[in-house]
């Protein structure tokens, strides 16, 4: 299993919601940020996006794509001289999943969509992707790619039964297609497990540690996987993901005995021998090391937020 496969089963998404937005010109609004996930989808017409670390104009066209991970503010219009107004005012012209906005000029329409997801979950993508993702109609865009935007464009268009759940679906698909394209594209990943997952060599070294990360790996039996000798696959796995082989498999082990504690009532002694720790206190010392806590107070920590939300 690789790793994007892996955060992606165990991805928990919620308050999901999609919007069709009809926007004629003049047209132009504000958001102050929100924890959610982002995707936009330019169907047709064209538009302007800025935030805060990307003041720079980002032009958008009909097929483009930007997908926003964190709370980062942001501004959207047709034209610099157009008036935002904030993104609360927009969200009260709606109707259904549909919202008209504008002055009655050149139309443009989006596809959005929203979900939050825990943000034990979003770590590994947090890792390895910008926080803005813009993907244009032009750049070398596979045909499952485009497959899912036109079913999404058309599932928003005339919404049926079962819409919301089908849309749902689409955003997952979308996600993982908008990843893939950018791992593909010149100027991708640079540094993380990602750019190690595109790497021929690598990604078998990757993989066996995601199928088996309990197992007594070490630096010989993963070079071994990667079909390189010792030195060579040490030195490429640190230039390529940041770390040593070895530093990573810790890493990965205690983000999934994290995200274990979190969800389970699973004993510490359990987690641990998952995890491929043996003693206990080995468990221990290597999570605090990672985390900051100990696996006590982690979930303490894990239950209290969880109660805050509910």
């Amino acid at each position: 299993m690789d790793p994007l496969t892996e955060t992606l089963v165990e991805m928990r998404i919620r308050s999901a919601t999609f919007t069709r937005l009809e926007a004629t010109a003049p047209w132009a609004w504000a958001s102050q940020g929100d924890r959610a996930v982002k995707f936009v989808l330019v169907v047709r017409g064209s538009g302007v996006l800025t935030t805060v670390n990307h003041p720079e104009p980002i032009h958008l066209r009909g097929g483009d794509v930007f997908i926003m991970l964190d709370d980062e503010p942001y501004r959207m219009y047709d034209h610099e001289a157009s008036l935002p107004i904030p993104c609360v005012d927009v969200e009260k012209l709606r109707i259904g999943h549909r919202i008209e906005v504008g002055g009655g000029g050149a139309p443009t329409t989006f596809v959005s969509g929203s979900f939050e997801m825990d943000r034990l979950d979003l770590r590994p993508l947090i890792s390895v992707l910008p926080r803005l993702l813009h993907l244009k109609l032009d750049q070398n865009r596979s045909l499952a790619f485009q497959s899912v935007l036109e079913l999404l464009a058309g599932e928003t268009e005339a919404p049926g039964l079962g819409s919301e759940a089908a849309v749902s679906r689409l955003f997952e698909l979308l996600f993982v297609h908008a990843i893939r394209a950018y791992s593909a594209q010149p100027g991708g990943p640079g540094v993380g497990w990602l750019a190690a997952i595109c790497d021929r060599n690598l990604a078998r070294a990757v993989e066996a540690m995601h199928t088996e990360p309990a197992a007594n790996w070490t630096l010989d039996l993963l070079a071994k996987q990667a079909g390189m000798s010792r030195s060579a696959f040490a030195a490429r796995f640190k230039a390529v993901v940041g770390q040593t082989p070895l530093d990573y498999l810790t890493r990965w082990r205690i983000y999934r005995a994290s995200r274990h504690i979190q969800r389970s009532g699973a004993s510490v002694a359990a987690v641990a021998r998952e995890a491929g720790y043996d003693s206990v206190a080995a468990f221990n010392r290597a999570f605090k090391r990672e985390t900051g806590l100990t696996p006590g107070a982690f979930r303490k920590a894990a239950k209290a937020g969880a109660e805050q939300v509910g």
